[in-house]
């Protein structure tokens, strides 16, 4: 159903944020004095209040509902019971009405759609954590139209302040290690409502990635685009709930698969400039197997030393030199000078298990990543580097491993077999 209004005041956003607050809290109070009396599991809390923090991060949309979407992925810092609920945050979003949406792309444009347009549809075909898309015609060409929600931009450097706390209960870290990731997601959440920087970005990447084959770009029109709204072609093809349900081949599967693969190998090592937002509503399935990526908001680069120390962790003979394995955890800030030597030592196995499964389909030509054994594995691992109580590694990390599992979510439920190979990594043998 599509919302008439929206909190985009800071006071009714901080309002929205302390009432959450103040439910998680009480939340965890019920439920110790609740498990004081009877013999009741921590899942019961965990799933409440990840119920709790999904409703009100979708009615506030913006800021808080990416935090969702970006937390539906990051199984390594995050129970199953947080991540299933945040999943709803890749479909599941209510748009604003259409009054609304006219409302603000003539705010932004300065003038109606229906003037810039030779027909426009003023209910939204989609819509995601920072504004939605329309469907408009302009010189017998069909467009799409992304219309950020009001106060979206405005709102992001409060709505961080008032979610620390919150992200500090669930997260179950000190102010002291989360603040480095909220300055990098601020960073970023700024960058991505900037819709001027979208657009110069998609078109980069278009350009950069012009040889790939089976990956498909719409045309951007920057001269209708502003800070606030996107206007590019209109791309035929489903979201992957869609394609799925249209029961394709395991042979299309893995056609898409590969193409999704291929797009990713080629931004980690040939351009160092990742599109980090895997996440299955920014691709399009297109009846020929092409895949069309449709949103670029959200790009990381990754190069130097910090990329060679992070792929470096591929090479399994690493693992056999425990001094030079130290140095390099210490490089990424998985390990600390204030860690005692036993804390090291356990760290140093849990992120060398943790790296050699990230690593574990470049170990081979082919991977099938439906692998029960692979996936219990990602599971249990997950599991453990969630439960630690500490966020290790650099802030560099929060999206780089986001978009590692991204794709791993999605080759898993694409059941995909497919050509890992890495020509890029030259300690890589092959037999």
């Amino acid at each position: 159903m599509a919302e008439d209004k929206l909190p985009t005041g800071k006071i009714e956003r901080a309002s929205k944020f302390l009432k959450t607050g103040l439910k998680v809290g009480l939340n965890y109070a019920k439920h110790y004095t609740k498990k004081a009396f009877t013999d009741v599991s921590d899942e019961e809390l965990e799933k409440q209040n990840a119920k709790e923090l999904f409703e009100s991060f979708a009615s506030l949309k913006g800021s808080a509902l990416k935090v969702a979407q970006m937390l539906s992925q990051d199984s390594m810092n995050l129970s199953h019971n947080f991540t299933e609920q945040f999943q709803k945050a890749q479909y599941s979003v209510p748009p604003m009405s259409a009054p609304m949406a006219i409302q603000a792309f003539k705010k932004s444009v300065g003038e109606s759609p229906e003037k810039v347009f030779d027909k426009f549809n003023p209910n939204a075909v989609a819509a995601a954590s920072l504004g939605q898309v329309h469907e408009a015609w302009k010189n017998g060409k069909k467009l799409a139209v992304k219309i950020q929600y009001p106060g979206v931009a405005d709102s992001i450097k409060s709505d961080l302040k008032l979610m620390r706390p919150i992200a500090k209960q669930v997260l179950k870290v000190s102010s002291e290690e989360l603040e480095p990731y909220m300055n990098e997601l601020e960073t970023k959440l700024l960058e991505e409502t900037n819709y001027t920087n979208e657009v110069k970005n998609s078109l980069e990447f278009k350009d950069a990635c012009k040889e790939l084959e089976n990956i498909v770009f719409p045309n951007y029109y920057p001269e209708l685009c502003t800070d606030r709204v996107i206007v590019m072609d209109w791309l035929e093809g489903v979201h992957m709930k869609e394609f799925l349900a249209q029961n394709p081949t395991q042979e299309q599967k893995n056609q898409v698969a590969q193409n999704i693969w291929n797009f990713y190998e080629f931004q980690f090592h040939k351009i160092h400039k990742i599109n980090a937002d895997p996440h299955p509503g920014n691709f399009l399935f297109r009846p020929d197997n092409t895949v069309g990526v449709i949103d670029f908001g959200c790009t990381k680069e990754f190069a130097g030393k910090v990329y060679e120390d992070y792929f470096g962790l591929a090479n399994y003979e690493l693992y056999n030199d425990k001094i030079k394995l130290r140095k390099v955890f210490f490089d990424l800030e998985i390990l600390r000078p204030s860690d005692s030597e036993e804390r090291i030592q356990e760290l140093m196995d849990l992120f060398s298990t943790l790296s050699k499964m990230i690593a574990k389909p470049y170990q081979y030509k082919t991977f099938f990543f439906g692998d029960q054994e692979f996936l219990e594995e990602v599971n249990q691992i997950s599991k453990i580097a969630a439960s630690i109580g500490e966020i290790r590694g650099k802030k560099d990390f929060l999206f780089v491993n986001r978009t590692f599992f991204g794709i791993f979510s999605l080759m898993k439920e694409l059941n995909a077999t497919i050509v890992t190979q890495c020509k890029y990594l030259p300690f890589l043998k092959y037999d």
